[in-house]
């Protein structure tokens, strides 16, 4: 086989997927696919191994068998077919069944089909390092631990005592060495030390055989099970440069993909499986499907809160492997994501005669749990899985990170250092506890429903103003007025003011790679400071705003118990931010409606945890709030309380519609629809039934002419224009068109006469945007002090819109200072503040306004915040002391 066929050997079987480059944990949080790198090819070196000229014709089909790349006609033996059966993931193949098999290989289908009793026979009477690690990896899971144990004591004697000369018998002594420090935990693993770990395997690598995929595969899991996602990424892929059809190895890119929010990799990894789960030829079989692909996907599904496809991507694996752990304790998860419990302990039965005293059903369960914020479901579990195993590290961790977001600091403490002790390599765990111990320096300060903690430093300005907008925040959430969620939290809510990015992601997630500026766990929300610099990524945002959204977050889901549908808590999320929609966004919602694309309830949910296109995301936001309104609109404020109760009781979407709502699924699409089609019209984005668009005006003026000539020459024009404005004097698309012409005449945009087009456009399309930036623009370039106020009400408008920045608010605080509006002035002063809280100058323009206003307290706050923002300049401390003599005075 010549090097071109090898390398079109292993690009097809790499099916030309292309694996996202740093795909870090969080980074595609909106399930859209990110950078791509270039498709894996088996690498020169390995090419080089077999085109050597002295390997006899045996030797060749073995290598090629070896690295992935065998043809039809190297699998000539049954030994051969089960290699590459096994090497594809193919455990029930039936092949394994035929005289002639390794018995090892079948030893290792029989474990992984779900029958470790027969794997245990199997390699009966082997003494191989691999058969060694397949019985014991049988006896653990039937939960016979101490033999487990006792039975890897030869392969530590023989790797620590002997020098092993096979790089394939080091990679699979230090599996073995794996599970054992599962077993004892890393202290007491005897030879099981994650360092000595990777030194025995990379001396393997280095002084062996530089082209064992094995060696690369055992630092893959390695690394991996030490939450190392980067350097196992790594090692995985460098696995399948050396074999492109190792399952295994994809399975580990594919469970890093899932932990790391990056669904839409993980689907390409599953699919990749799927594709080699199907070979044709002398492997091919009637019904093909990959376990791990299955697994994939489910675990996927159920981080995105979908635990109905969570148990349908296991079908396949139950109805042919009905005794399969994996996807056994998978099942169990699915049905306490969906708090079906009485299908839970029916599972956990099943498993648990299958696999006495095992934990990992039991840490399956709860962390599903943990991560559909059903914290104390999720500590039950939890708790139990670390019961049965106190030496495994993976329960510890995740119940300490449950702690950790449900604000329960000391506990997750005293978790995470149990977990570190046992596991002192890992990141996640490491990164937790360091975190929740550096908090401890954190200070705090209280109001009645909230406590604010902050970094001591300069955050410690921003934490004490929050207190009073946070109670306020409180009163419209929590209260019964204007669509208020009338229900308090049990609890005060933590709300943790990060200093910077690395900060606020390592709290949400125990990973620092999660993009956004604040988030609710439901206890807890956590918020980068709103400020520029470096190890910023918010930037300067309106936190007030963002953190109403997260609170009714808190308070929808503890009404609700957590239980509530992922495009409601959304969507009434965005309701209360008592803020407009943005002309982008109508625009999404025209383009959705237009195209005849507007989600229905199932699909919504789907849009926010399996976006089809890049839109879908943010269209699930903008028509979840959509139809939060109409169901507002139509069934009253209480309506939407209503069915948060039903959801809390844990009744599906569909009944609690048709109980609150009286309508079924599709009879609310169909309502909302007509709704939504009169709220576009209501806004100028879609024409009244019988107002023709301008295409149909310029149809009927060519229909006038039998002139082919004349017809070309009927354009919207002035006279066009002005001709049917006369008919329809508020028709939006043609007081745009009006608009467009008389700007293309004007000299500049700042012109007086532009104003009565402006304004016409304006209110016959009450969403647009650009007039109102032209109108504030006119006014104030006017030196006429009178005509200059009239930038204020657009200014308004802009400024209701506007989440990242306080240019808007310090103008109109200007405005408003010089018309001696001063209580409207420092409204809108502290709105810059609350945007920009770390920019000296709009705190000094604060400050201004306060003393004019008489506020001095007010004043007294912003200058003591520039004292710490500049504390190099002396000014401010003059300017605080003078302040605070006027208040002596007073």
């Amino acid at each position: 086989m010549n090097a071109r066929r090898l390398r079109a050997g292993a690009v097809a079987f790499a099916l030309g997927l292309s694996l996202v480059a740093g795909a870090q944990e969080g980074g595609h949080t909106d399930g859209q696919p990110g950078p791509a790198m270039p498709p894996i090819e088996l690498s020169d070196a390995a090419r080089s191994r077999l085109e050597a000229p002295y390997l006899s014709d045996d030797e060749k089909r073995d290598l090629r068998l070896y690295h992935g790349v065998w043809t039809e006609g190297d699998l000539d033996t049954p030994a051969r077919r089960a290699q590459a059966a096994l090497l594809l993931g193919l455990v029930d193949h039936p092949v394994f069944d035929e005289e002639g098999v390794n018995p090892i290989d079948r030893a290792e289908a029989l474990l992984g089909l779900g029958d470790p009793a027969s794997a245990i026979e199997a390699v009966e009477g082997l003494s191989q390092i691999r058969a060694i690690r397949v019985r014991a990896e049988a006896l653990a899971t039937l939960g016979k631990y101490d033999e487990a144990d006792a039975a890897v004591e030869p392969v530590v004697d023989r790797m620590i005592r002997s020098r092993l000369e096979s790089a394939s018998e080091i990679s699979e002594g230090v599996r073995a060495l794996m599970l054992r420090t599962r077993i004892r935990g890393s202290q007491g693993a005897g030879g099981g030390d994650f360092r000595q770990l990777l030194q025995i395997l990379s001396k393997a690598r280095d002084e062996l055989d530089r082209l064992s995929w094995e060696v690369r595969l055992a630092e893959a899991e390695l690394l991996y099970d030490k939450h190392n996602s980067q350097e196992a990424r790594a090692a995985a892929l460098e696995t399948l440069r050396l074999n492109p059809r190792c399952a295994r190895a994809w399975r580990v890119l594919g469970e890093i993909s899932v932990d790391g929010f990056n669904f839409d990799l993980a689907g390409k990894v599953a699919d990749q499986l799927d594709a080699m789960s199907a070979p044709a030829g002398v492997l091919n079989r009637p019904r093909s499907f990959s376990p791990d692909a299955g697994l994939i996907r489910s675990r996927a599904r159920l981080r995105q809160r979908d635990p109905d496809g969570a148990e349908q991507a296991l079908d396949d694996i139950l109805l042919e492997m009905p005794d399969h752990r994996e996807a056994l304790a998978l099942q169990a998860a699915s049905a306490a994501v969906a708090f079906r419990y009485v299908s839970v302990d029916r599972a956990l039965e099943r498993y648990e005669v299958l696999s006495p005293g095992t934990p990992d059903a039991l840490y399956q369960v709860g962390r599903a749990l943990a991560e559909a914020r059903q914290y104390r479901e999720g500590a039950k579990y939890l708790e139990q899985a670390i019961e049965r195993q106190p030496t495994w590290s993976a329960p510890l961790i995740e119940l300490g990170l449950l702690e950790v977001q449900s604000g329960r600091d000391e506990r997750a403490r005293q978790w995470l250092s149990q977990a570190a002790r046992l596991d002192p390599f890992n990141i996640r765990a490491a990164n937790s506890l360091k975190l929740v111990t550096d908090l401890q320096q954190f200070e705090t300060v209280q109001s009645e429903h909230f406590t604010v903690r902050y970094k001591p430093g300069v955050d410690a300005l921003l934490a004490g103003e929050m207190l009073p907008v946070l109670e306020r925040i409180h009163q419209r959430v929590a209260g019964a007025e204007r669509g208020g969620l009338d229900h308090e939290p049990g609890q005060k809510t933590l709300i943790e003011l990060m200093p910077n990015h690395a900060w606020f992601s390592v709290r949400i997630t125990g990973m620092p790679e999660v993009h956004t500026m604040a988030a609710s766990t439901g206890p807890v929300i956590a918020m980068e400071a709103p400020r520029e610099g470096k190890g910023q990524t918010a930037g300067q945002y309106d936190w007030a705003r963002v953190v109403q959204h997260e609170y009714t977050h808190t308070v929808s889901l503890s009404r609700t118990n957590n239980r509530i549908p992922h495009w409601f808590t959304e969507a009434v999320s965005v309701f209360m931010e008592d803020a407009p929609r943005d002309e982008r966004t109508w625009g999404l919602l025209l383009g959705a409606f237009q195209a005849g694309e507007l989600f229905d309830l199932e699909e919504i949910n789907l849009a926010f945890i399996r976006p089809k296109k890049p839109t879908d995301r943010g269209q699930a936001y903008a028509q979840g709030h959509w139809m939060y309104q109409f169901i507002v609109d139509r069934w009253g404020a209480d309506a939407p309380l209503r069915l948060m109760d039903r959801y809390a009781a844990g009744e599906r979407e569909a009944s609690a519609f048709e109980t609150v709502l009286g309508v079924d699924s599709a009879a609310f699409l169909e309502q909302f629809t007509a709704w939504a089609r009169q709220d576009l019209i209501d806004h100028g984005l879609l024409l009244p039934e019988g107002v023709p668009s301008v295409t149909a005006m310029l149809d009927a003026d060519r229909a006038l002419s039998s002139d082919a000539d004349a017809q070309k020459k009927i354009k919207p024009d002035a006279d066009f224009v002005d001709r049917w404005l006369e008919k329809h004097p508020n028709h939006p698309d043609l007081l745009r068109l009006r608009l467009a012409q008389l700007r293309a005449q004007a000299p500049s945009d700042t012109e007086l006469i532009l104003i009565d087009p402006l304004e016409a456009y304006a209110a016959a399309r009450p969403i647009a945007e650009e007039p109102h930036r032209l109108l504030a623009r006119i006014y104030l370039g006017s030196d006429d002090h009178a005509t200059r106020l009239g930038a204020i009400e657009h200014l308004e408008f802009l400024d209701a819109r506007e989440q990242r920045s306080a240019a808007y608010a310090i103008e109109l605080a200007r405005l408003y200072a010089s018309a001696s509006e001063w209580d409207l002035a420092s409204a809108k002063s502290e709105r810059a503040t609350t945007i920009a809280p770390f920019d000296a100058d709009v705190r000094e323009l604060a400050a201004r306004i306060a003393i004019k206003s008489g506020r001095l307290g007010d004043a007294e706050r912003h200058i003591l915040a520039l004292t710490q923002i500049e504390p190099d300049r002396e000014l401010h401390t003059r300017r605080l002391e003078a302040v605070r003599g006027m208040m002596s005075k007073r």
